[in-house]
């Protein structure tokens, strides 16, 4: 989720005298000065901050007889409370601007229509943080990180991503662990294995976004030749796509 920026110094004041005002004076600079993906990089590192407090503060061992999963949900819970609350009103102040952007738990995903972030994007980014799809969520950050550069060339970088994710969340679901399998094969063992929804539709949906997410990454992607870059809406396309496949199998 964090990527950090090491080309030009952004905090000359802060390392000439580490000083608090020095500090903020650096958070000032970059926040009214600098480009949209520096100002992200450095609101980012602020949310890294409010969760690592999180898990300093958290105050109690796990009890006797309590279910392993329920301790690590309230534990989780409790770490991220502060940067919960920080989002919430991060993302009104976007909305109020109009901003294209929107902060979940894995950083700034494109703004969508609310009924799509709140019943798909953040229950599975939701999901995904379970240390099980870390090589995922790892994955997906990198597509957000590249499709925020706004660049045919971020796009393009964005699609190979995303559907790179995909493959990698297959290859967990249905080897345990990421190495190899083509997405069209492990779908088909997956389905085999109950481990997805096989009735037909759900077969002609998984068919259906199979052949877009490939053709999107053979004509636009960066793993082969390209016969152009991607756009904007492609990227997003690919990346609404990647987050309904993601959660139909969840929920199976």
């Amino acid at each position: 989720m964090f990527h950090l920026y090491r080309v030009n110094g952004y905090t000359k004041n802060l390392l000439g005298e580490k000083t608090n005002y020095n500090a903020i004076n650096d958070f000032y600079q970059i926040f009214m000065w600098q480009e949209e993906n520096v100002v992200l990089e450095l609101l980012s590192l602020y949310c890294k901050s409010l969760i690592d407090e999180g898990e300093k503060m958290f105050f109690r061992f796990k009890r006797d007889n309590e279910k392993d999963a329920v301790f690590q949900n309230e534990k989780r819970q409790f770490e991220l409370q502060r940067f919960v609350d920080f989002a919430q009103d991060l993302n009104e102040v976007f909305t109020d601007f109009g901003l294209d952007i929107y902060l979940t738990q894995n950083g700034f995903i494109p703004k969508q229509d609310e009924k799509i972030v709140t019943e798909i994007f953040e229950p599975v980014i939701k999901c995904l943080a379970d240390t099980k799809w870390k090589e995922v969520n790892n994955i997906l950050t990198d597509a957000f990180v590249e499709y925020r550069k706004n660049t045919p060339k971020g796009y393009s970088s964005c699609v190979t991503h995303t559907v790179s994710a995909i493959q990698a969340f297959l290859q967990i679901l249905v080897l345990g662990k990421t190495g190899t399998g083509d997405i069209s094969k492990l779908i088909t063992q997956a389905q085999k294995e109950g481990l997805v929804p096989s009735d037909m539709f759900t077969k002609e949906i998984f068919k259906t976004i199979e052949s877009v997410m490939m053709r999107e990454r053979q004509e636009t992607g960066d793993a082969h030749p390209k016969k152009d870059y991607a756009s904007e809406r492609n990227a997003k396309m690919v990346l609404n796509l990647a987050m309904v496949f993601i959660q139909h199998c969840l929920v199976n």
